[in-house]
């Protein structure tokens, strides 16, 4: 071989390592551009990643059609089922499946305009014969959400795009309804087996790995009928025991977003997990309730009063670390009709203890107070404002008896109790005092006709001008000891965007949730 020829081959060796070595680099580069979401069909940073969300309380069935709690709402509403109207993070009602409606004037007629091209998960058109279809399967099967649609008579079908709603009586709750699981649309179509199943509209499908009680994987869908598709491509539901194994998953680093952390503050998140501390708003609220029956001494408006200025609530608010900010009635700042009110009954003993002369040292007698286990700090706290009340006249010595939650039920359901420390999830706390529910034996015939009119009204001004006088005249009666709106603590990875704050104790929508690896 000459020397030109070795030369050459020479030449030709160094260029064959070049070659291998850039596609290498380049093979290189891919994978991990692949792996951060950086290189995707839509040019996002973060789209092609997975995202591990921990909670606490899992669903024990996929069923949202008939399992209770709100675990199951959490996980699938608005990710994998959406609903004929949405809302936003401020509990607005904003468009969903249906991109606008309409209420006639004597509020009898509510039509729904459905978006057009909108599909589920498998493909099938999604048009209003599905809308129908849905309705009557809620409230014929008695699904979850069919107590909310009594009011309607009759569900058809206008053309494709378009379903009219026939009520038999004004009710200004139904849109509200309609963005929960009153207002799922079901494939009628669909054969699966719903309780390790589900299949909607929504930017999410759930993946093969779903375990009960264990985790819930969120696959981005592909077929999602809007062209903005979930920012990233799955997003790992994990459940754990108690809030204490969350905490530690959240500083292992195991989950990029962990929520409620309720029994830990803001401060504290922040040092026991290294990472962002946010809180949010909710309308769940933690009051104490009165027993109203004639049997009870917390029949009497004066006990009633007397107890709400024995208790500071501004003080309670302050130092639950689940607390978001001191209530003073029924209705919290999400709420249609919210009022501020917690100065109707300002923390004043001297005012409480001359109220409370009127009584004799044996009227409270067995004053038996329940506490629910988790809360059973505050109880004792609550306890010791009662006692505040106690002189020479009058003694206040509840008996304070902690139980589990079932226990705390049935004792409500069966008036077996004088006080009750209660946390309420939503606006199921109106119905204590709007004459629907008895439990707490309240009756005020103001508090319900102002109820009634506020329901049956056509416009959602009026609604909440109705809303806001039930709210004061039920705070005024004294008909429970408001003390808190329930925040919820939670804990963010810093790198972590499109991630929800408020509500996220009723609906956790993911398809904005994404992570900036370049963050």
């Amino acid at each position: 071989m000459t020397k030109k020829q070795q030369g050459e081959l020479r030449r030709w060796i160094a260029f064959s390592a070049i070659v291998v070595a850039l596609f290498a680099l380049i093979m290189l580069g891919k994978s991990i551009a692949e792996r951060s979401g950086v290189l995707d069909d839509t040019g996002l940073i973060g789209s092609d990643s997975t995202i591990d969300v921990g909670l606490i309380d899992a669903p024990k069935s996929l069923d949202i059609r008939t399992e209770q709690g709100t675990a199951v709402e959490q996980a699938l509403l608005g990710n994998v089922y959406e609903t004929l109207i949405g809302r936003d993070e401020n509990n607005k009602l904003i468009p969903s499946l249906a991109n606008s409606w309409s209420t006639s004037k004597d509020g009898r007629t509510v039509t729904l305009h459905l978006r057009g091209n909108t599909t589920f998960s498998n493909g099938d058109a999604l048009d209003a014969d599905d809308v129908v279809w849905s309705f009557n399967q809620i409230i014929s099967k008695k699904y979850g959400g069919y107590e909310r649609l009594g009011s309607v008579a009759s569900v058809s079908a206008d053309d494709s795009s378009t379903v009219v709603l026939t009520l038999r009586e004004p009710d200004a709750t139904l849109l509200r309804a309609l963005s929960g699981r009153s207002g799922i649309v079901y494939d009628s179509t669909a054969d699966l087996d719903y309780t390790t199943q589900a299949l909607g509209s929504g930017p999410f499908i759930v993946g093969r790995t779903y375990k009960q009680g264990s985790i819930i994987t969120l696959q981005r869908n592909d077929r999602y009928w809007d062209s903005k598709k979930a920012a990233s491509a799955q997003v790992t539901l994990h459940y754990y025991g108690d809030e204490s194994s969350l905490l530690e998953a959240a500083a292992e680093g195991k989950v990029e977003l962990a929520l409620p952390l309720e029994h830990t503050s803001i401060a504290d998140i922040g040092k026991r997990t290294g990472m962002k501390a946010v809180q949010g708003s909710s309308t769940s609220k933690v009051m104490l309730v009165f027993n109203c029956g004639t049997d009870s001494p917390m029949s009497d408006l004066r006990t009633r009063q007397s107890f709400r200025y024995l208790i500071d609530t501004a003080a309670v608010a302050s130092s639950a670390t689940d607390a978001k900010q001191a209530l003073g009635g029924p209705i919290g700042p999400l709420e249609p009709g919210y009022e501020d009110l917690t100065g109707v009954y300002p923390h004043d003993q001297a005012k409480a203890a001359q109220m409370l002369t009127y009584y004799s040292t044996r009227y409270f007698g067995d004053l038996t107070f329940l506490v629910p286990q988790e809360y059973q700090a505050l109880g004792a706290q609550i306890n010791d404002y009662l006692k505040q009340g106690t002189s020479n006249l009058t003694a206040i010595n509840p008996d304070m008896q902690v139980v589990d939650d079932a226990t705390l039920s049935q004792r409500l359901k069966s008036g077996d109790f004088k006080i009750a420390l209660v946390s309420v999830d939503g606006t199921d706390n109106v119905d204590l005092f709007n004459g629907v529910d008895n439990t707490l034996q309240y009756q005020n015939g103001e508090a319900q006709q102002e109820y009634q009119q506020a329901v049956t009204s056509t416009n959602a001004t009026d609604y909440a001008t109705h809303m806001a006088t039930f709210a004061r005249t039920v705070s005024q009666d004294a008909a429970a000891a408001w003390l808190y709106e329930r925040g919820i603590n939670i804990a963010v990875n810093p790198k972590l965007s499109g991630y929800p704050v408020n509500l996220t104790d009723e609906i956790l929508p993911l398809k904005d949730l994404t992570l900036d690896k370049q963050h």
